[in-house]
């Protein structure tokens, strides 16, 4: 019984023993899952599972003896594939990524700061930029890995991308302003004021402004910046709607500005992004695996 196999075998176990459910989980037919049990037992002349019926009713004495094995061999398994990924890293150079200063605080700070710690010998530096000059140097290969605000406008033949983000912008102003008391705001409530979002080098300033045009709004960006707490603090103190990604909220220490949501919004979905190739080193293979980890959930 290889890896594989005995990863099979622990999945039947914790499914009840229920083929059909252990097949979806592993993501294999049915059917295959079936032979592997039947040839293993005839090959081995063991019987692993009790049957009633037809069906696997639990295991055989012999079966839960060799279950603890296999338990004990798939963890044994991947713990000896952590320490070789985490080896190997140690043997490649410093891996580059890319990100716009604002992702790297409200989505990417809390992850480096680990993974520094614990992977001590793997070597990464942070390039912080805004999206334009990001995939400027991710084109001409001076970055390894790229953390864009969709749309990238990459070619997926040539680069791969995982979202890792799905949010939206919304307006941030202080509470005493006239848009303040609305549940959720339309383009057309701009109108009458000034807007603030990030300068041109963001694809923020190009979303926003495409925004605009669409809704045939009459509002204007007069004001940008590359920091957001700045946008944040000059709404605060005038009628000046910033807008901005939602995620920002967390971060807010002035009780004075508030946050809404517009019926329309744009979309703030943030990608991982990385160039296609035929084989990637072991440290990039961990870096990828590690940062997609982090961001992605499983689904019960």
């Amino acid at each position: 019984m290889d890896i594989t196999q005995m990863n099979y075998f622990i999945t039947i176990v914790e499914c009840g023993c229920n083929l059909s459910l252990a097949a979806k989980r592993i993501h294999i037919s049915q059917s295959a899952l079936s032979q592997f049990i039947t040839h293993f037992e005839r090959d081995e002349e063991v019987e692993l599972f009790i049957r009633k019926n037809g069906r696997l009713d639990g295991l055989t004495a012999s079966g839960k003896r060799i279950y603890k094995f296999a338990l004990d061999i798939v963890s044994m398994h991947e713990e000896m594939e952590d320490t070789i990924r985490k080896e190997a890293a140690k043997q490649k150079g410093t891996i580059r990524i890319g990100l716009p200063s604002l992702v790297l605080t409200v989505l990417f700070s809390n992850f480096f700061s680990k993974f520094i710690v614990e992977n001590p010998d793997v070597k990464i530096e942070i390039v912080e930029e805004g999206s334009y000059e990001l995939k400027r140097m991710f084109f001409e290969k001076d970055l390894d890995y790229v953390v864009l605000v969709a749309p990238t406008d990459l070619d997926p033949k040539s680069y791969e991308e995982h979202v890792i983000q799905i949010d939206e912008y919304t307006a941030f102003m202080n509470r005493s302003h006239p848009l303040a008391s609305k549940e959720t705001i339309k383009w057309k409530d701009l109108n009458e004021f000034q807007i603030g979002t990030f300068k041109e080098s963001f694809i923020t300033n190009r979303l926003v402004k495409e925004k605009i045009r669409k809704k045939k709004s009459k509002a204007e960006v007069t004001l940008t910046s590359a920091s957001w707490d700045f946008l944040v603090e000059t709404a605060n103190h005038s009628d000046i709607v910033s807008i901005l990604p939602a995620p920002i909220k967390r971060y807010l220490k002035n009780d004075q500005v508030v946050m809404k949501h517009f019926d329309d919004p744009i979309p703030f979905n943030v990608l991982l992004c990385r160039p296609v190739k035929t084989s990637y080193t072991p440290v990039e293979t961990f870096i990828h695996e590690s940062m997609l980890s982090y961001f992605y959930q499983p689904i019960d």
